[in-house]
């Protein structure tokens, strides 16, 4: 009996540790689809009340003017990155998809779609406008750390100025017995920022919204002196 008892005890024990780790791990994947779905983003963001800039920040603030220095000033299919592309007031509709064991992200504006992987560490990369994304699940939040981005504005058609060294964090949950998703971004920026930028948005679930191709049409840049509303109006017509 006692060899019988040693024997089952040598096989309990690992399976203990090893199915213990498979729980958790089938646990942290089991919360994955509860975010899942399709999402529209409330007009108003919860901006700080003040932006503690850094002397470089600040001489970035004064001199930047978003009336010419906004990439959709020239053209207005440019891209918005990240964090911008999450606080924009406008087409702020998307679905929350798994694929593959990752999070997809697909926004109807820009038709932008976004890789958060679930796991492993950042490969070295260029910098995009989008950056690169892991996330992780804590305690029910779902956080997203995005790198490796092209820096410009915190928010499009502003002055907040963020460097391409900037790591932006995002945290999603949901409050008890809703199904809308809060959402914090949080911006790390010592370039720029003595303290980080903290930013809150909530996206309604609409499970019902559309969501349209974007189709982008550029109408050329805002101060050109050249601007034929002829073909202007034939663009159009021809989407």
């Amino acid at each position: 009996h006692d060899g019988i008892r040693n024997a089952m005890n040598a096989f309990t024990a690992p399976c203990v540790v090893f199915c213990l780790a498979s729980i958790a791990s089938l646990s942290a994947n089991a919360q994955m689809p509860d975010f899942l779905g399709r999402y529209v983003g409330e007009l108003t963001i919860a901006e700080p009340a003040e932006y503690h800039l850094t002397d470089v920040g600040q001489t970035a603030y004064d001199n930047y003017d978003p009336n010419y220095g906004d990439p959709r000033q020239w053209d207005d299919c440019a891209p918005e990155g990240i964090p911008a592309l999450l606080l924009t007031p406008g087409v702020a509709t998307v679905d929350m998809l798994e694929v593959d064991g990752n999070i997809e992200m697909r926004y109807e504006r820009d038709d932008a779609v976004r890789t958060i992987y679930m796991g492993g560490d950042a490969a070295a990369q260029d910098n995009t406008v989008l950056g690169h994304s892991r996330g992780r699940f804590i305690d029910g939040v779902l956080e997203i750390e995005t790198t490796y981005l092209d820096g410009g504005v915190v928010i499009a058609q502003t002055r907040y100025p963020m460097s391409s060294d900037s790591r932006v964090v995002e945290r999603y949950w949901r409050e008890p017995g809703e199904n809308n998703l809060s959402m914090q971004v949080v911006v790390e920026d010592a370039l720029n920022y003595s303290e980080p930028v903290e930013i809150g948005r909530t996206w309604v679930w609409s499970p019902d919204a559309p969501l349209l191709p974007w189709e982008c049409v550029s109408l050329g840049p805002r101060h050109s002196d050249e601007l034929d509303i002829g073909e202007l109006r034939r663009m159009l017509e021809a989407q």
